[in-house]
C-alpha cells in the first residue's frame, strides 16, 4: 500500500537566539514554548541525541519548532552543517507519513533524493533511519531537487501520548480540529496557510500532485508578492505556491523560499491591538495584518479574516 502524508509534522524556523526566540512567542502567541522533557520521555531517545536545541510549540492547529542551528550539531548530530551558518527564518516543512521506507522509495524512483539525519543518501539499500530513536524513521530531500529541504517522518506509536499531550494535539485519538478559545488575544480560528515563493511552480506541484496526494484548491493573485499562487492542499494543510512576476534574489540559484506562515482570525484589528500591547511591530496590508520578517525571527506572519482560497476546501488532520 503507498504510504500517506496525513499531516503536516511540523515548520522549522531558525533563530540564532533561541532565548529571545522564546520570549517573542510568549508574547505574540500568549502559549508556553516546550521544552523537550515536557513532549517527550527522553529515556526512548538514543543517550547521545542532543536536546533542547530546539523548542516546540503547538498554534491553532500546527505544530512549530524553533531551532538554534549553533546548538543542533552536537552529540549524535555532531559534524552536521545542514544548518551551519543558517540566518533567522524559516529552513523547512516537515510532514507525518505512515511508511517512510515506501515514500523515500517512490521519491528516490522519481529522481529526487534525500538523506538521513547524518547526512548518508537514502536509498533501497540504505533506508530512512534516525539518530533519535530506532522506532523514528526520518529522512530529508536535497534542496536542489525540491527547492527547500522537506522531512517526512514516521514516528514510533510509543511516543505519541506524550507528543499528544501539549506539543501536538492532532496525535491524540480525539483530536477534531481547532477550537476558538476566548482567552486568545489574537482570536485564531485556523491556519489558513503556508507561503513558498518559486521560479519552479512545476517542480513544486509535481512533488504534491503528482507524487504525494496533493489537490489543487485555489488559484489568484498575490498582491502583496506580485505573484500568481496556486493553493495546494495535502493532509491537514494549505501550500501557497506564489510565482512572481519579478522574482527577487531569495529566489536565485533555483531555490525556492519559504517566506512564513497566514493564520484565520476573527479580527485583524484585536491583533493589531494586542501585537501593539506586547511590543512587536506590525504592517497593515488591504486584508491582512502583518509581522514582517524584520520583526519575525526572518519569518512573516500573517493574520487575515479569510483564506484566499474555499474555507471548504480544508481538511483536518486524520493521526489517530
Amino acid at each position: 500500500m503507498p504510504a500517506r502524508v496525513p499531516a503536516l509534522y511540523h515548520p522549522t524556523i531558525a533563530v540564532g537566539d533561541l532565548d529571545a526566540a522564546r520570549d517573542w512567542f510568549r508574547r505574540v502567541f500568549a502559549r508556553r514554548p516546550l521544552r523537550w522533557e515536557e513532549t517527550l520521555d527522553l529515556d526512548l531517545l538514543e543517550p547521545d541525541y542532543p536536546v533542547n536545541y530546539s523548542f516546540f510549540a503547538f498554534v491553532a492547529d500546527t505544530h512549530w519548532v524553533f531551532l538554534c542551528p549553533s546548538l543542533h550539531a552536537r552529540g549524535a548530530l555532531a559534524g552536521q552543517t545542514r544548518y551551519r551558518n543558517v540566518p533567522d527564518g524559516m529552513i523547512g516543512l516537515g510532514w507525518y507519513t505512515d511508511d517512510a521506507v515506501e515514500l523515500f522509495h517512490r521519491l528516490a524512483a522519481a529522481g529526487i533524493r534525500a538523506h538521513d539525519q547524518q547526512g548518508r543518501l537514502i536509498t533501497d539499500a540504505e533506508p530512512p533511519r534516525s539518530s533519535f530513536a530506532a522506532d523514528v524513521l526520518t529522512g530529508f530531500t536535497e534542496p536542489a531537487d525540491t527547492g527547500i529541504r522537506y522531512e517526512f517522518q514516521q514516528t514510533g506509536k510509543r511516543h505519541w501520548a506524550k507528543y499528544g499531550q501539549e506539543a501536538d494535539p492532532r496525535l491524540r485519538a480525539d483530536w477534531a480540529g481547532p477550537v476558538l478559545d476566548p482567552a486568545d488575544p489574537l482570536g485564531l480560528r485556523y491556519t489558513s496557510h503556508h507561503t513558498v515563493v518559486t521560479r519552479d511552480p512545476a517542480r513544486m506541484l509535481r512533488l504534491y500532485t503528482e507524487l504525494l496526494e496533493g489537490e489543487v484548491v485555489g488559484e489568484g493573485e498575490n498582491a502583496e508578492l506580485g505573484a500568481a499562487s496556486t493553493f495546494v492542499r495535502l493532509g491537514d494543510t494549505v501550500l501557497e505556491i506564489a510565482v512572481p512576476t519579478q522574482p527577487g534574489p531569495e529566489t536565485a540559484n533555483g531555490a525556492d523560499h519559504y517566506r512564513g506562515v497566514t493564520y484565520v482570525v476573527g479580527d485583524c484589528a484585536q491583533v493589531r491591538a494586542h501585537l501593539a500591547a506586547v511590543g512587536v511591530s506590525t504592517e497593515d496590508r488591504p486584508d491582512a495584518t502583518v509581522i514582517p520578517p524584520k520583526h519575525g525571527f526572518g519569518a512573516e506572519w500573517r493574520f487575515v479574516q479569510e483564506p484566499p482560497y474555499p474555507e471548504e476546501a480544508r481538511r483536518p488532520a486524520r493521526l489517530g
